[in-house]
């Protein structure tokens, strides 16, 4: 362990744009995408994956981060975390306000993996703990970094919530308001929110996200205090959130050539190479109408689970031109935009093609469109699947004592 100050903001910028920030991302424009010898990243409450990185304060609870390291010998890692506002503006408070604990901790152990094509090392945290202990709610953004040369590594957003209050979310769908014919969701949220906030009109705050995407989070401008000890606080109809989102589904529990989503498999290569069977554009072989963007079973957390280069395949019609920039999505890269997703066209074979190396598991996916800085990710899908979504609502204080927003609470509702 080593005390450390918190770093510049401006270092936690993953600059996929040279000249501006990407707009529409699904992951925080904060975070730092990994490079390629870190894969399977999670970050989630204890023995709960693909659940939301949210745990209450001065509990017993714990996040658990797990990752693997692509290579033969053992690396440390330091881990830092960072205190932000509702907007993810980094806080102006410092460490020794939002932690009570060192600033900084390092991990030492790792495990070799059981399979040697590639070999990698499987490693595991849980905090809080002794030597990392956030002291007060709200936004942090997590950095791992190389202990050999301080590079950064990645990082990952999680949440601490002070569970005060309570929350009503309630959707209504709307129709016939988009071109594309998409339905919409509204949300309309009310907290009762507790006695020590003296002046709600202007120290509360409300944040809508969908899917866990949140990059995509939205700041609730319409709040009103009009009844007695509530705040009620819902999103505009021309901001409200598609109601029909999409996800593509991945089964990769087995390595076989299974002729439904598989349909090569070669051993011989390191890592083994996996061909899926092409996805159409606007056409999905085996909808799941039920399903929403977290209830997959991720990767394989272990020791166990073999890695393979998986080759996404994607035919687009004529509307979409051969110089478009796709890439490929989802809960493998934490749905960040990386260039060795970045999927080319064949001629040959008149479609798209990417890779992604992937480990065993369950995963979604989809394919997005990076036009002039700006993500597009809704071309490629179907657009008329009722899939349910996930919602959650955030409340905040930013207390006039403390010059910080504090996390009330967070309430979650799922869309039928």
């Amino acid at each position: 362990m080593g005390g450390c100050a918190s770093s510049n903001s401006s270092q936690h910028q993953n600059k996929i744009s040279q000249t501006k920030p990407l707009e529409g991302v699904l992951a925080l424009p904060q975070q730092k995408a990994s490079p390629s010898d870190i894969q399977s990243i999670q970050l989630h409450p204890k023995q709960q994956p693909g659940q939301p990185p949210i745990i209450r304060l001065n509990s017993r609870q714990q996040l658990e981060l797990s990752f693997d390291y692509l290579g033969n010998r053992r690396r440390r890692f330091q881990v830092t975390v960072v205190h932000y506002d509702q907007d993810w503006q980094q806080s102006s408070i410092g460490p020794n306000t939002y932690l009570d604990s060192f600033s900084e901790t390092t991990i030492t152990s790792s495990q070799a993996s059981f399979d040697q094509r590639p070999s990698y090392h499987h490693v595991q945290f849980s905090f809080p703990n002794k030597e990392l202990r956030p002291a007060v709610s709200g936004n942090y953004l997590m950095e791992v970094r190389s202990s050999d040369d301080n590079t950064l590594l990645f990082s990952m957003p999680f949440f601490i919530t002070e569970n005060e209050g309570a929350i009503k979310t309630e959707i209504e769908q709307l129709f016939a308001q988009r071109h594309d014919g998409r339905p919409l969701d509204q949300l309309f949220s009310t907290y009762r929110y507790p006695d020590f906030v003296e002046y709600p009109q202007f120290d509360l705050g409300m944040s809508f996200v969908q899917n866990q995407f949140w990059g995509q989070t939205k700041i609730v401008e319409s709040l009103d205090t009009i009844t007695p000890g509530e705040l009620h606080g819902y999103i505009e109809e021309d901001d409200a959130f598609i109601g029909n989102y999409e996800f593509k589904q991945l089964d990769l529990q087995n390595f076989t050539a299974n002729g439904r989503k598989i349909i090569e498999y070669q051993p011989e290569n390191t890592p083994p190479k996996i061909t899926l069977r092409r996805d159409i554009q606007h056409l999905d072989f085996n909808p799941n109408l039920q399903t929403t963007a977290i209830n997959t079973r991720l990767p394989s957390d272990d020791r166990d689970g073999k890695y393979a280069q998986v080759v996404f395949r994607l035919e687009t019609d004529g509307t979409v031109p051969q110089s478009s920039d796709i890439y490929i999505v989802g809960h493998f890269n934490n749905w960040m935009i990386k260039k060795q997703n970045k999927m080319t066209y064949d001629n040959t074979e008149q479609l798209w093609k990417g890779n992604a190396v992937i480990k065993q598991g369950s995963y979604t996916y989809k394919y997005v469109i990076v036009d002039n800085n700006r993500i597009d990710d809704l071309s490629l899908d179907q657009g008329f699947l009722s899939n349910r979504q996930e919602y959650f609502t955030f409340i905040y204080f930013n207390d006039p004592n403390r010059h910080f927003d504090r996390l009330l609470k967070v309430d979650k509702v799922i869309s039928q």
